[in-house]
């Protein structure tokens, strides 16, 4: 079935998926969890990794973030995925464009420092409740990280999340989708244009809206989840991704089948 105009975001409470995804169980038997990683530009999927860029367009960060590879990879079954997903896409002058994949834990390190450091700036404290709610916002902490331990994997290190916007392919221009990658405000909520129109703040043509709405309905109708949130964050078949099962839609997956893999060679 094709997308239609009337193709709605759920309005959600917050609460509704706002729990810790770190308890679900990983079933590492799984066949799936042997599943290698594989380059995005091997299924023909567009990417710019955000956190590498070295010409100052990816903000808050301004540079390279430490850990950050330019390359991009994902499990293969979601790549082969997206390739679906973009298939969606291609009559609405759309496409998928990664901006960001597997992450390495050097990088979640470095994401965690960044935000640790802005906290003490943001907030003039050195309070280390303070600084740890403020950094928690925006990244998870890799402290306590164990290969061996399914409760400490960042959903990144699967291999099995994205963070994902919508490109033109005809022009390569990135469309708008009414709020910038990591703005995380209540803007970045996927169903804040949706909740705008509720109030008649926007128009239902809104090009925003439409952009998020088409978003979510490619991904979701391969079943490659949105964690509400934020718009551009998505799994398939790690721990966030049966979290988000669970606490939204009926039959969920009692475990999840992708774990922690290491980095791809460089």
């Amino acid at each position: 079935m094709g997308f239609q105009s009337g193709y709605r975001i759920p309005i959600l409470d917050s609460t509704r998926y706002s729990r810790s995804y770190r308890d679900v169980p990983v079933d590492l038997q799984d066949p799936r969890n042997a599943e290698p990683l594989v380059p995005l530009e091997s299924f023909g999927i567009s990417y710019r990794s955000y956190h590498a860029r070295a010409d100052g367009g990816n903000p808050p960060y301004h540079r390279p973030v430490p850990g950050s590879r330019p390359d991009m990879w994902l499990r293969q079954s979601l790549a082969a995925q997206l390739a679906a997903v973009n298939q969606l896409l291609r009559p609405h002058d759309r496409e998928l464009l990664v901006l960001d994949g597997y992450r390495p834990i050097a990088c979640q390190q470095g994401l965690w420092d960044f935000y640790y450091q802005q906290g003490k700036e943001t907030l003039g404290t050195v309070d280390e409740e303070a600084l740890r709610t403020y950094a928690e916002t925006f990244a998870a902490d890799p402290a306590d990280f164990s290969e061996d331990d399914p409760t400490s994997w960042p959903a990144h290190t699967t291999g099995a999340a994205i963070d994902v916007t919508l490109r033109q392919p005809s022009t390569g221009a990135v469309v708008d989708m009414g709020s910038n990658y990591e703005e995380i405000t209540e803007s970045s909520h996927c169903d804040y244009f949706e909740r705008l129109l509720e109030k008649g703040a926007v128009a239902p043509d809104d090009p925003r809206l439409m952009n998020r709405r088409l978003l979510h309905w490619a991904m979701h109708e391969h079943g490659v989840l949105n964690h509400p949130f934020v718009f551009w964050h998505h799994d398939w078949g790690n721990q966030l991704h049966v979290r988000t099962w669970q606490d939204l839609f009926p039959d969920p997956p009692e475990a999840a089948w992708y774990g922690y893999i290491g980095p791809p060679p460089e």
